[in-house]
């Protein structure tokens, strides 16, 4: 839904009216859970799309709704947004692997069912990725490129492309510090990162549709490979929690967040900002 007068839709939904398209990180949940039991404060509301009358599906924020449901919040702040709209676009994220060069990733990655795992030259990642022609890419401890293909000439059905994504994720999730990366040319990693162990796993782009099929069907992706670029994403909402637990119903409870987001507009605090940003506090 487009933005009226630049002020973005924000609603209390139950969590469980929530779904999720990737498994949340658990790892950045649990230290999401000990921020909002101590500050009992939302920055940032996670960006959710209807699915039906009654269910969203989640776009971003698998941790802030996965700390929501574990503290037992009857409702969660979400800004709700048309996922029609083409203004929404659906990205991608790489998995930057740091120390871990005791991984041997890439012979477990050539014992998983229906993948062959063949060299290839980095300066054809791009394009190997782009065209979808290998379910993921390896680029180890020493530098060298490995793609993930398929062992077989048969088509590649969405849901087989998912069971390798879990088997790849698996492999080094808990077992190594992930960071999401996004850089089109993976030999101008910065120099700071270039100067530790790592090693890169990189990830083909799902489409819209294919999300929302994925969704519907109730199957979820690994943690961390989705990014949404929202135009008016809603930051800095800085909600005291406190009414959701302190209210007894669900109605008091929309009056409440009502009246505050009331107040920001009234008080001019709600401004769309159409350039580009830096984010340095999440």
């Amino acid at each position: 839904m487009p933005l009226a007068r630049n002020i973005p839709t924000l609603r209390l939904v139950p969590p469980d009216r929530v779904l999720f398209h990737e498994h949340p990180e658990e790892a950045r949940t649990a230290r999401l859970v000990e921020r909002l039991r101590s500050e009992k404060r939302l920055r940032n509301p996670p960006i959710v799309a209807p699915l039906d009358a009654t269910r969203y599906v989640l776009l971003d924020g698998a941790n802030r709704v996965s700390a929501f449901r574990d503290l037992g919040y009857p409702q969660v702040p979400v800004q709700v947004v048309d996922y029609a709209d083409p203004a929404i676009q659906l990205k991608g994220w790489h998995h930057l692997l740091v120390d871990s060069g005791a991984l041997d990733l890439r012979s477990t990655y050539a014992a998983i069912p229906g993948v062959r795992c063949e060299r290839v030259e980095q300066a054809a990642l791009g394009a190997l990725l782009e065209h979808r022609q290998a379910y993921a890419a390896l680029v180890d401890a020493s530098g060298a490129s490995w793609g993930l293909f398929p062992s077989t000439a048969a088509a590649v059905t969405l849901h087989a492309w998912v069971a390798v994504l879990e088997a790849v994720v698996a492999a080094y999730e808990g077992r190594s510090k992930l960071e999401r990366i996004k850089w089109a040319d993976f030999a101008d990693l910065p120099p700071a990162i270039q100067r530790v162990a790592h090693q890169l796993c990189l990830f083909p782009v799902f489409t819209k549709p294919e999300l929302m099929r994925l969704v519907s069907e109730g199957v979820m992706i690994p943690t961390g490979i989705t990014r949404h670029l929202v135009r008016g994403r809603a930051l800095g909402l800085n909600l005291d929690l406190e009414f959701l637990t302190r209210l007894t119903t669900d109605a008091e409870r929309e009056a409440h967040f009502r009246a505050f987001v009331d107040r920001l507009e009234f008080e001019g605090r709600i401004r769309l900002y159409e350039e580009s940003v830096f984010i340095l506090d999440e």
